[in-house]
């Protein structure tokens, strides 16, 4: 004996918020707001959820705020625009990665061995500037980058 089963809905290789969801509503307000394609990741660590979303500027100079909660504090930004330089935290170390074929990232990470890690991950690609930053738990750096090469 045998089974088929089909059905017209489309499963997304790239899981998004709930349709419906509260979550899914912020994503979808953000990307009507923005000027440019904003970009969700596919990948994120177990019980971070979207908590707020922020879109500024006027269109050819904006920036999108994606924020998330959970384990740690994330935040994936989004910009027309380079983000602003600031020194690095004391103690933070900083490498140059290739984070794509042709793009290349820095990371700025600080993990003093105790139980709160911060990450700074940013690059540009296509004329749009990206930012991940997580914050609290110690993480693997992989998660980092996971989530940054997940972004779509």
């Amino acid at each position: 004996m045998a089974a088929t089963c089909a059905g017209s809905e489309v499963v997304s290789a790239c899981p998004t918020p709930v349709p419906g969801s509260r979550e899914e509503g912020m994503l979808s307000e953000a990307r009507t707001q923005a000027g440019f394609s904003i970009l969700y990741p596919c990948q994120l660590p177990n019980s971070q959820r979207l908590s707020n979303t922020t879109v500024i500027g006027e269109p050819g100079r904006q920036q999108a705020e994606l924020v998330f909660i959970g384990p740690f504090d994330l935040t994936i930004r989004q910009s027309q625009y380079p983000p602003a330089v600031s020194p690095d935290p004391s103690g933070a170390s900083r490498i140059t990665i290739d984070l794509f074929p042709n793009v290349r990232a820095s990371l700025i990470e600080r993990n003093d061995g105790s139980s709160s890690a911060l990450y700074h991950l940013f690059w540009d690609r296509d004329g749009i500037f990206y930012e991940v930053q997580a914050a609290g738990p110690s993480q693997e750096r992989r998660t980092i980058l996971l989530i940054a090469t997940s972004l779509q």
